[in-house]
């Protein structure tokens, strides 16, 4: 009898063990991929606003951080033409399904407005953080940027919840 149920367990662990899925590398789409992408970088940035704050460091002040921690990948000889279009390349990527319209521009001003930067934040806070600390966090990066980069930096949110930046060049 003893031998019975042990044949038994063997043959149930047997196939149970047999009957588990292999792993397999996931398949996604570039739509998917995209959403990973939008979703990692906002929690990244989020986080590390939510640590800050626990160190008495304000979002803006953590954003300036930031900021003075990219200035090396910038080129100042490259000008104010690749500063903007660089920073609105960045920005348009804030969300997978992002809207951006220029409202504006010559030379030596550009002035666009785009949506869904809230996207992460539309049921609330996120991580931690609100939206609006989000945004802090985000103007002291980019203030600090645009300085280096001898720019002005302004950000509004306007009535219609479209987040409206100009940037100028000094």
């Amino acid at each position: 009898m003893k031998s019975i149920a042990f044949i038994f367990i063997c043959v149930f662990s047997v196939s149970v063990l047999r009957a588990q899925q292999p792993f397999s590398v996931p398949e996604v789409t570039n739509d998917q991929e995209k959403e990973i992408l939008y979703n990692h970088v906002i929690a990244y940035c989020a986080t590390g606003i939510t640590f800050a704050k626990t160190k008495g460091v304000s979002p803006i002040e953590y954003g300036n951080y930031i900021g003075e921690q990219f200035k090396p990948f910038w080129n100042q000889e490259q000008g104010f033409p690749f500063f903007v279009n660089t920073i609105m390349f960045i920005l348009k990527g804030m969300h997978p399904a992002n809207e951006m319209q220029i409202l504006e521009q010559n030379k030596k001003m550009v002035r666009f407005k785009m949506k869904n930067v809230d996207a992460m934040f539309q049921l609330g806070p996120a991580y931690g953080i609100t939206y609006n600390e989000f945004l802090e966090c985000s103007k002291g990066i980019l203030e600090t940027l645009a300085d280096y980069m001898k720019s002005e930096f302004k950000q509004e949110m306007d009535k219609n919840g479209w987040y409206v930046v100009t940037i100028k060049e000094k």
